[in-house]
């Protein structure tokens, strides 16, 4: 086969490829889902094989409820806090680059939407911290 036959195939193979690379991602995802689960339920087999007993973290994992709630909502605020930050920077980026980029146009307003929402979301982080150091009466 000569290169110049190969030149008429590759505008399909590009689009082709370019969607099989999430296609594999979503599939290998799932496979090692399911490895893991599997993993999880031999070793709640053996373990109940011997008689001993089932620790609360592995039944926790199986059922997908957290052990310690407080520590998942503090974690949950924390990431509030960093997804807000990020947001928040990114709707500035945008903002000042579509500003830079067109001065006299509207497009920069397309930053405030993630701005704000960051604002949103680290404004919610900080008023669970003051509720949470002055819890209502």
């Amino acid at each position: 086969m000569d290169f110049i036959d190969l030149r008429h195939i590759v505008p399909f193979l590009v689009p082709i490829v370019a969607l099989m690379i999430p296609i594999v991602a979503i599939v290998m995802g799932i496979q090692a889902k399911m490895r893991r689960e599997q993993l999880l339920h031999e070793t709640l087999r053996q373990l109940a094989d011997k008689g001993q007993p089932l620790p609360p973290e592995l039944m926790a994992q199986l059922t997908g409820e957290p052990v310690d709630r407080a520590e998942v909502h503090r974690r949950s605020m924390t990431t509030s806090l960093q997804v807000g930050a990020v947001n928040f920077a990114a709707g500035l980026g945008l903002t000042l680059m579509f500003y830079l980029m067109n001065p006299g146009s509207w497009l920069w307003a397309i930053g405030c939407l993630p701005g704000f929402i960051g604002l949103a979301l680290m404004a919610v982080w900080w008023f669970d911290q003051r509720s949470r150091r002055n819890p209502p009466v």
